[in-house]
């Protein structure tokens, strides 16, 4: 219905603008036609060129006033669609991924590009693991590595020093617990040969991967104005490191120690990610990479295992405060919708059969963030077997699905007055008909999936209910806009009429 309604208002902009230019062209040319479409509009003709001005400047009035409900329009559609995404935390940007299939659970401006700061170094280790053939090999630190970062830039517990020598686990080891920017300068010059050469590979990744919205010009993610990523194709990068053993090793390790090298001491490392280390309590943390830069804000990347499943959590642009707590509210979200406990509630079993009010969704849990399975149309009755605050639990066929009390009765609406226990009760043969009520409700929830991909607004959420229908304020608009156009219509007609009266007393 939306989309029908926003074409039905491009049409009607459309045809004024037309309008508008052609008066602009023909002011003298008597009657002429214009077609748009199967549509035909017949103009009457304009042979005064002072009303002629007078209707250019109605139309480009009309214009500009549709153009702003319009705007207006497309706002309150954003705005519903916002509410559908997820959670509202800090972050500007998130997305919360099964890692195991690849599914978004939920997520917010997943798709917008975002300075990613240092988890960038999530793709330069698995770059690195990937084209390189030993671990042990040795890596020396070159000026270029050490001195092109800027000073207060992050760097290992010392920072590196320029011909100082280690292994090529230990630089990943440096770089993924300490953030080391020298150590990412490292990697990239050792696998690559040159930071250019480098990004390029890691740009060919990220498009391998599916991360088709990303580009990357450095290792270490310091912000650059060419270097950027989206949440969406984070998850898609953080979920194929996942994939290797030795990146999950070295990733969900709280301390390490860099044995001594050629220039300094042994080095002592601490996972930065605080969920991992255990300073920030959340169940089921094993790894994850910290960010944070002027222009990236806060960025966190954090993998989480539950039962044996597996969550991947992206946020970009958070603050400095909350950043935690963003992915703490995000991971409980994501296993809650699942597991099908968001939320935990006690039910109050019933036995009764209700009838949809409006269309309403039928989903797989308790939650406006859970998946559609169909929609339950208006009058349509289904057996309800349990009930807690807004929401009721219902059988259709063998399964048990969700669907908002808001917009269900116990009052049978063809008019007979009776309720669903009355309707049973009184309906005593319909055992023997050869279709069951569940068999029919499987029936009615088939239909529905194979026509969901196409038409999936058939009822949408709002303040955490269900909205059956469509919005009243959207009908208004589109009857207002409708009638707007009849009445400029119509004063154009009026108009010729008056100047035609005009000229024959003259």
């Amino acid at each position: 219905m939306y989309k029908l309604s926003l074409a039905v208002l491009s049409e009607i902009t459309y045809n004024i603008a037309i309008v508008k230019a052609a008066v602009d062209a023909e002011t003298k040319a008597g009657v002429f036609r214009m077609k748009h479409g199967s549509s035909v509009l017949w103009l009457y003709k304009f042979e005064n060129e002072r009303w002629s001005r007078e209707m250019k400047r109605f139309a480009g009035i009309v214009t500009t006033v549709f153009l702003c409900l319009l705007m207006a329009f497309c706002v309150d559609l954003g705005v519903v669609k916002a509410e559908l995404e997820g959670p509202d935390v800090y972050a500007e940007g998130y997305c919360v991924m099964d890692a195991e299939t690849g599914e978004i659970i939920i997520h917010k401006n997943m798709d917008e590009r975002f300075h990613p700061a240092s988890i960038t170094k999530v793709l330069t280790a698995l770059v690195t693991l990937e084209n390189c053939d030993n671990l042990d090999d040795t890596i020396t630190f070159s000026d270029w590595a050490i001195n092109s970062c800027s000073a207060d830039s992050s760097t290992m517990p010392p920072k590196g020093m320029v011909g100082e020598q280690m292994s090529v686990r230990d630089v990943l080891y440096g770089m993924l617990l300490a953030s080391g920017n020298e150590c990412a300068n490292a990697l990239a010059e050792y696998i690559g040969g040159d930071i250019e050469t480098f990004a390029e590979m890691m740009n060919d990744k990220a498009k391998e991967l599916g991360a088709v919205n990303s580009h990357f010009v450095n290792a270490h993610g310091l912000d650059d104005p060419n270097h950027y990523t989206t949440p969406h194709d984070m998850a898609l990068i953080y979920q194929e490191a996942l994939k290797n053993p030795t990146f999950v090793e070295i990733d969900s390790t709280a301390t390490y120690t860099i044995p001594a090298t050629n220039m300094n001491g042994p080095r002592a490392l601490s996972m930065g990610h605080q969920m991992v280390t255990g300073q920030y309590a959340c169940e089921g943390v094993f790894a994850g990479k910290t960010g944070n830069t002027a222009e990236a804000g806060r960025t966190l990347l954090t993998a989480a295992n539950r039962d044996g499943r597996t969550v991947i959590s992206v946020i970009m642009k958070s603050n400095n405060d909350k950043f935690y707590m963003d992915t703490d509210i995000l991971l409980e979200y994501g296993f809650g919708i699942l597991e099908g406990s968001m939320p935990e509630v006690e039910w109050q079993e019933k036995d009764s059969t209700v009838w949809a009010t409006g269309n309403v969704t039928i989903r797989e849990f308790p939650s406006t963030h859970a998946s559609e399975m169909g929609v339950l149309t208006e009058g349509e009755s289904i057996e309800r077997v349990a009930t807690y605050g807004d929401w009721s639990r219902v059988k259709v066929g063998e399964n048990e699905y969700y669907v908002s009390s808001l917009y269900l009765t116990e009052q049978n609406p063809d008019g007979s007055g009776t309720t669903a226990e009355e309707t049973a009760a009184q309906t005593t043969t319909a055992a023997e008909a050869p279709t069951t009520e569940a068999a029919a409700e499987t029936q009615v929830l088939q239909e529905t999936n194979v026509s969901q991909t196409a038409d999936t607004t058939a009822a949408t959420d709002s303040d955490g209910a269900e909205e059956a229908g469509v919005s009243p304020w959207i009908v208004g608009l589109l009857v207002a806009g409708i009638v707007l156009v009849a009445s400029a219509i119509a004063l154009m007609i009026m108009v010729n009429v008056r100047s035609s009266r005009g000229r024959r007393r003259r």
